[in-house]
Parts: C-alpha cells; structure tokens; sequence
C-alpha cells in the first residue's frame, strides 16, 4: 500500500499479514543493512539522511474458511527529513516486500 494520493506523514501505522519472522526475513531481503533488535520485534535502516524506525506486534490471526492468517501491526516513525525522502523510501520497501496476488 505506498502513499500515493497526498503526503507520507512523519508516522504511520498498517495492519500486515505475515508471521515475525516472515515480516523479518523479507524486510531484511528488501533492504540488506537494516538493523534488528534481538527479539526480532524493531528494526532501523536509512536511506540516506533518512531514517526509519518499524516496530511490528503480533496482532492475532485472521480466519477466512480454513486458511489462518497471522496479522501483524506495523509502525512506522520516519527520522527528520522532506516528505518526498519518506514518499521513496516506503515506495521502496512497499516494492520490495509485495507479495504476489491481486
């Protein structure tokens, strides 16, 4: 979901499906030098002069049929910066974590 129809604000939060660890492994896919906590729970990474904390939480599990899904809520809180260095950096972690499907 990128920000394309008005400003990326300095923090935002989403509602993702994917496990810790799946949210983990593609983030550290999309962006290599990104840093993570022990528990695997906060990250942070910088483009630039950019920076950006995530803090992800598990948020239970979303049922449709027999498929379970786990949800996670994830918070984004951009460091100081122009929007237009926030609007690429999410567009670029947007690109790089979707997962295939409609």
């Amino acid at each position: 979901m990128a920000f394309v129809n008005g400003p990326v604000p300095e923090s935002l939060e989403r509602r993702v499906t994917a496990s810790v660890r799946e949210f983990g492994r593609d983030l550290r896919q999309t962006w290599p030098t990104v840093e993570t906590s022990a528990d695997g729970l906060h990250f942070r990474l910088h483009d630039g002069a950019q920076a950006l904390a995530i803090d992800i939480e598990p948020a239970g599990v979303r049922r449709l049929g027999l498929f379970e899904l786990p949800q996670l809520i994830v918070r984004y809180r951009f460091g100081p910066g122009e929007e237009g260095a926030r609007r690429a950096l999410l567009a670029r972690l947007d690109r790089g974590m979707q997962k295939g499907g409609g």
